[in-house]
């Protein structure tokens, strides 16, 4: 019977062993998914940037593993199959090896989808002995994955909540290990680096920064006014939108503007940042950028390149503003890229379809016609008057014969004073977020107050 037992494990870990190369060229990155269904542009940027990023700034390697049970016996154990893979993978950062890893054993149904049942999935931690506990970061991980686990998420009716029940589980992972880490065991207390060699200070000029980084390329949020999962859905959609129109579709959220500029408000600092960073996509750069400063809520608007500014011109940026102001008015910074996102890939689609948003000609009609009503009948009125000659006196002594009444007496009486007031607005009453037009950098754009 052990023989048996034994030789069944065996088979089980050559099957696995051989899973390990199409791990490593998965399209997720460090998120692998054998169902091949679960995928999304949200996912994509999670397994590429997010959980990497993470795990070097963490010194934690942090995995994501969803398997099929079409290769393997029905009363494999999850567990094991994510302590072999973790032990067999190379998973684990640096020398000690610590991560965390979430592994899910997906069972195949009669109509083909794939199904998780309560038990099928599980948090597999290693922790060296300096940095702490490694169940009791496996326990806070678990406590922070099991709402997302949901029978009814996992069902095989709907692989699209599937899909977003993984990357809600991927975001609690992320949290609670960064939260566990930071709390007990923070890398420069594990891993501190070497002190620089002194260098003597010089004084400098304020040099623009870039806005840049191995985990933004078109939503810059260096204020941290979204979530990581916020961010990296808002991401995934701007750079959809970037490639599938050639035209980049970009947001910066920054403190203060002045610290990325050698000079000058709003506007000029970002098209000074669109172009130090050499944002726009093709040949020409096309693309728009909206910059919020958080410091003085600043705001400004930047379109360049040909083909942007056909999509973006003077009236559709106006027009443009109004879709997302609002949100970042009330402090809705999701809403209000997600807004801007969307508004943009609407007029892209339409510029595309060469028929770019433009102020309607109605309203121009009209005012035209209404005016020549107005002077039609002005010149009408004018000529009829003119030619009656006999009209109804207003006043008595008109119709007096000259030399036949002489008035020798006038009198003024007075009767009443008319007093017209007019509301004086307070500063209290004025709009501290109007915009106006502005041009520069070889673009057009917008700035102001929101």
């Amino acid at each position: 019977m052990n023989k048996k037992f034994t030789a069944l494990l065996m088979a089980l870990l050559l099957a696995l062993t051989l899973c390990v190369p199409a791990m490593a060229v998965s399209e997720y990155g460090v998120i692998y998914d054998e169902t091949d269904s679960l995928g999304s542009v949200e996912l994509d940027y999670m397994g590429e940037h997010a959980l990497p990023e993470l795990s070097e700034k963490l010194q934690m390697d942090l995995r994501i593993d969803v398997f099929t049970d079409e290769d393997v016996s029905a009363d494999t154990d999850v567990m094991d199959i994510a302590e072999y893979v973790y032990e067999n993978s190379g998973y684990g950062w640096g020398e000690n090896r610590d991560g965390v890893s979430l592994t899910l054993l997906m069972r195949a149904q009669p109509d083909g989808t794939y199904a998780l049942a309560e038990d099928d999935w599980s948090i597999y931690t290693f922790l060296s002995q300096t940095r702490g506990s490694a169940q009791d970061l496996a326990d806070t991980v678990y406590d922070a994955v099991a709402p997302y686990m949901a029978e009814r998420a996992w069902n095989g009716e709907d692989v699209t909540m599937s899909g977003t029940a993984l990357i809600q589980a991927t975001d609690a992972m992320m949290n609670a290990v960064t939260e566990y880490i930071n709390a007990n065991c923070p890398p420069s207390e594990t891993e501190p680096d070497p002190e620089p060699a002194a260098t003597p200070t010089t004084a400098v000029p304020n040099v623009p920064r870039t806005l840049k980084s191995e985990s933004m390329s078109y939503v810059f949020d260096h204020s941290h006014m979204l979530t990581d999962t916020q961010r990296a859905e808002l991401e995934a959609q701007a750079k959809e939108i970037s490639l599938r129109h050639h035209c980049g579709v970009y947001v910066a959220f920054v403190d203060d503007y002045t610290v990325y500029s050698d000079g000058g408000g709003v506007y000029k600092t970002t098209y000074q940042l669109y172009h130090g960073d050499q944002l726009g996509v093709g040949d020409d750069r096309d693309g728009i950028i909206i910059l919020l400063s958080m410091a003085e809520r600043d705001y400004a608007m930047f379109v360049y390149g040909t083909y942007a500014e056909t999509a973006f011109n003077s009236y559709g940026q106006e027009k443009l503003e109004k879709a997302f102001l609002g949100n970042f008015k009330e402090d809705d910074w999701y809403g209000g890229v997600s807004n801007y996102l969307s508004t943009c890939d609407e007029y892209l689609t339409r510029a595309d379809a060469g028929k770019p948003v433009r102020e309607s000609p109605a309203l121009l009609i009209a005012i035209a016609v209404v005016a020549s009503c107005l002077l039609s009948g002005a010149i009408c009125l004018f000529l009829k008057r003119s030619m009656k000659t006999v009209h109804q006196k207003v006043e008595a002594n008109e119709y007096v014969a000259p030399g036949g009444l002489q008035l020798s007496k006038q009198y003024d009486r007075y009767t009443h004073t008319t007093e017209v007031r007019s509301k004086i607005s307070s500063s209290d009453d004025s709009s501290s977020s109007g915009t106006s037009s502005c041009s520069g950098g070889g673009g057009s754009g917008r700035s102001g107050k929101f």
